[in-house]
């Protein structure tokens, strides 16, 4: 599926929804103490024996933004509030950085707390 981004005198420009989610993805992994997770519910498994990159991310189009669905693990100790509030910001302003695109909201899913070290 494609999300077309903008018209320009020399062409369209298209972000296909992989990309988007795979600079989510991206985004998140560069967060400190949590794990995206596979959740079957997002959509995110391998598809037809290519492996899927938006691990643990579902991305939704509206009509001139996008929703991001977060699916991830904490570890314990933290103050989960906090980090969920780093998640939705940082994801947020890298996809607007990196594609122009506005992030209508990004939903955070803390599926569990990681006990082991």
């Amino acid at each position: 599926m494609l999300l077309q981004q903008d018209n320009t005198e020399l062409g369209h420009i298209k972000i296909s929804m992989e990309v988007l989610e795979f600079i989510a993805s991206h985004a998140a992994k560069e967060i400190k103490n949590i794990r995206l997770e596979n959740n079957f519910a997002s959509g995110n498994f391998e598809k037809l024996g290519k492996k899927y990159r938006g691990r643990g991310i579902r991305i939704e189009q509206h009509e001139d933004s996008v929703s991001v669905d977060a699916f991830v693990s904490v570890k314990k100790d933290i103050n989960i509030s906090k980090k969920a509030s780093e998640i939705q910001s940082t994801i947020k302003s890298s996809m607007k950085h990196m594609t122009g695109i506005e992030v209508k909201e990004v939903n955070v899913h803390i599926l569990y707390v990681q006990l082991k070290k």
